[in-house]
This record gives C-alpha cells, sequence and structure tokens, in this order.
C-alpha cells in the first residue's frame, strides 16, 4: 500500500496540472456564485472537462493544494 506521503510530481507536470485546474474551473464553474466542483473531484463526472484527462487524480489534488497555497484558489472549510 502507498503512503500517499510518498506521491511526488515533477514540478512542470505540476505546473501543468495546475493550468489544467484553471482552465477546468473556468469552464464550470458558476457564473453568478463562483462556485465549483473539487478539482479531482471533477474527473468522476459524465462530462468532465477535457484538460483533465491526462491528469491522475493525485497529480490534480497536488496542483489543487499548489494552487490554494499560491492564493489562487481558496479551498472551502470541512463540514
Amino acid at each position: 500500500m502507498r503512503n500517499d506521503d510518498d506521491f511526488t510530481i515533477d514540478p512542470m507536470r505540476l505546473i501543468d496540472a495546475a493550468d489544467a485546474v484553471g482552465v477546468a474551473l473556468a469552464e464550470v464553474a458558476d457564473a453568478s456564485t463562483g462556485r465549483c466542483p473539487y478539482p479531482p473531484a471533477m474527473l468522476e463526472m459524465d462530462e468532465h472537462p477535457e484538460c483533465l484527462d491526462e491528469f491522475t487524480s493525485e497529480e490534480l489534488e497536488e496542483a489543487t493544494a499548489f494552487l490554494c497555497r499560491l492564493g489562487f484558489l481558496v479551498r472551502r472549510p470541512d463540514r
């Protein structure tokens, strides 16, 4: 079993995944509220943005966390 802390991603791959996350969010965000699904969860959507197809859920998870650390995304608090 793999420990999630052991997951690493090449820095350029991280940038590409972060770019895809940004494009996907722009495609699916609600126009009036700006709300959108959690990017890795979009892979499970029937009509998910094609730009996510070349990335794994783990890569999208890392890209989303990266964008949050940079302040580009705000993670909704857990309920």
